[in-house]
Order: structure tokens, then sequence, then C-alpha cells
């Protein structure tokens, strides 16, 4: 009995310390079937972060490579005649500039949910935003940062959305950035994409 009654608290020692650190990011392959609907997400044996390709049929006609925690940072649409993109993560920062240059994912900072940005047309650039465990049924506000407001998306039961929203190229500078937050006085957090590159 002794040893049993060791062995239990030898087990709620190891789970009563710090917890452990988020999930440090690995290479991720993005699987989206026929209609651009995003299916499942598997580790990437290699490839090149940020390519598109054609796959195969089925759930799995279209690959996406990113650099993730985990699937969760998929777009959960992705356009067919994509050939490249960039997934950045949304990061919980209450602050920033206009192009966001300070926000970095540590890997122990609170990850939101992500952008993935295509050019649609040299002209038009599409941003898929992905939310992921956030507050349930709660209406959230996407920004361009210093530029406006590109629309809003609200949050299943489970606190997670996803929608795609266009803009003009010319509109931004060389870097810009993404915030994230829900709608109404108390707003509760926000979120920051990192910052992207034209």
């Amino acid at each position: 009995m002794q040893l049993t009654s060791r062995k239990i608290l030898a087990a709620l020692a190891m789970f009563s310390g710090p917890a452990p650190a988020l999930a440090e990011n690995q290479t991720l392959t993005c699987w989206y079937n026929e209609r651009a609907d995003f299916t499942s997400a598997s580790a990437a044996p290699g490839g090149s972060v940020g390519a598109v390709a054609k796959a195969g049929s089925g759930d799995k006609t279209y690959s996406y490579t990113i650099s993730a925690r985990d699937g969760s940072a998929c777009p959960v649409q992705l356009p067919l005649s994509t050939q490249t993109a960039v997934t950045v993560p949304l990061v919980q920062n209450d602050d920033s500039s206009c192009a966001n240059e300070n926000v970095t994912d540590t890997g122990s900072v609170t990850v939101g949910g992500s952008v993935t940005v295509s050019h649609a047309t040299s002209q038009m650039t599409t941003a898929a935003i992905k939310l992921a465990g956030l507050a349930p049924n709660t209406s959230y506000k996407i920004y361009l940062k210093c530029v406006r407001q590109l629309g809003s998306l609200r949050t299943d039961a489970g606190g997670s959305a996803g929608r795609t929203v266009d803009f003009m190229t010319e509109t931004v500078g060389p870097k810009f950035a993404f915030e994230i937050y829900a709608d109404g006085a108390d707003q509760g957090p926000k979120f920051q994409s990192l910052t992207f590159s034209k």
C-alpha cells in the first residue's frame, strides 16, 4: 500500500509543477478537397513552406505546407488558383505598431488562430482568417492595421471560425499586419498577426 501511495504522490508532483510550454512550431501539410475546403492536417516530411500543390484527389486534392504549432493554423479555405501563400499566427497582444514589428511567436504566448495571405491577382490580396480556441458564439472584427476594417466573423460553440477577406494590394505599404478583437465594449484580448512583407 505504501508503494502505491508513493507512486500516486510522485505522479501528482509531476503534474502539479509548472505547466509545460506550448508546442513549438513544426512543418505541417494542410489538405484541401476539390472544392478548396480544408479537410485535415498531417506532419510534413519536408517540402517548401508556403508551397501549394495538386496532390491527388478526394479529400487530399491540394496540399499547402506551413510552419505552425498544429493544424488549427490551416486556413478554412484555400483558393485553388493559389500557388504560394504565407501563414502567420495571431498572437495575443494588446498593442503594437501598424506593421506589428515587435509581435513574435515565442512558443509561450497565447495563439488565437492564424492569417494566411495570398495574391488573388496582381492588384488584389486575399487574407484567410482562422480563429481557434477563442470565446464561443462571439463576433470578432478584422482590421488591416492602420488602414481599415475588412469585415467580421463569428465563432461557433467551440470558439472557432474562418473566412476570407480581400483588399487592394496598393492600400498597404511594404510591411503590413492584421488585428482581431471581439465586438463590443467588453472586448477582451486583442490578437495581432506577425508582420507580412509585400
